[in-house]
This record gives structure tokens, sequence and C-alpha cells, in this order.
């Protein structure tokens, strides 16, 4: 009999300790996507066009007005910089495409508004294939930022004994984080 009540004390014994309450686990997967955000957008002025007619703007070139301003904005969630260069070496004739004018002839000032690190002072257009950086930022607060650029030509690099012709060139903005 005492061996009995042993094994039934060591079976209960073994129930406590392999007995386990139940339990039941879940997995909630979290992820989070954060998609870079670098959008540039021009506003106005995406057609720069000057028309040297006068002999004072033959002589003194033509100063930057509202119809010779670029405005581009910019939203990004990264810190960005934006260079600017011209698609040819040149301004090319469009009636006759041996006349050529030197892109030094285009100059270009960046306006007071949208902050960061902006090129300082009066600029020759270069380009593409040694783009000028025109501004250096950090990411934005949720708003986008506003820049200008603001055109002049022939104020200088004169323009005289230049052949007549309309001369055209592309010149590209490139937004790129840093």
């Amino acid at each position: 009999m005492r061996k009995l009540v042993y094994v039934f004390t060591a079976l209960l014994f073994s129930q406590f300790s392999y007995g386990q309450s139940v339990q039941d686990n879940a997995t909630i997967p979290v992820s989070v996507t954060l998609n870079s955000i670098l959008r540039l957008t021009v506003t106005t002025g995406g057609n720069i066009q000057f028309v040297f007619n006068t002999m004072d703007q033959y002589n003194n070139g033509i100063a930057n007005t509202p119809n010779t301003t670029t405005t581009f904005s910019v939203s990004s969630s990264r810190d960005f910089d934006v260079t600017m260069g011209a698609e040819d070496a040149s301004l090319f004739g469009v009636e006759d495409v041996a006349h050529t004018l030197a892109l030094s002839v285009i100059q270009y000032t960046m306006g007071a508004s949208g902050g960061g690190t902006k090129i300082a002072g009066l600029n020759p257009l270069l380009q593409n294939t040694g783009p000028a950086t025109i501004v250096s930022h950090t990411a934005g607060t949720g708003a986008a930022r506003t820049y200008d650029i603001e055109w002049e030509a022939g104020t200088v690099t004169s323009v005289l004994n230049s052949p007549a012709d309309v001369y055209v060139t592309n010149v590209f903005l490139n937004l790129q984080p840093q």
C-alpha cells in the first residue's frame, strides 16, 4: 500500500510539473514606409524671351522684369540641392543655325525668397555639363519653398555686332537629394 501511495504522489507531482496554463500568441506585423518626396514645379516664367529692338537695349542689355523672372517651388522630405544648366554650349540661331551667341549673354541672380543657401550675385548661365548649384536647403516643414530666378540679357556681355536671329537653348533645373 505504501508503494501505491508513493506512486500516486509521484503521479500527482508530475502532473503539476508538466501542466502549464493555456496561452495563445498573436503576431502583429507593423511597418513604416517612408517615400522620399522630391518635387520641383515651375510656377511662372517657364518661357523667357528677350527682344532687343532699341539701341539702348543693344548697348546696355535688358535688365530683369517680372516677365523675365522664373518662379519655382520645391517640396522635399530630404535636404536638397537645385542645379541649373543650359542644354547647349551656346545659344543657337533658329533662322540660321550657323549663328551663335555665347551663353554668358544670359545672366541671372537668385531672388530673396525661399531661404536656404543660394548662389550669390550676378552669374552667367553655364552649360549643363558643369551645372551651377543655385539652391541648397534642408528638408521642408510641410509647405513648398518658392524661389525666383531673375534673368537678364546683354547687361554684362554685349550683343552688338551679332547677326539678327532668334537665339535659343533649353535650361534644365535639377532637384536632387544631398
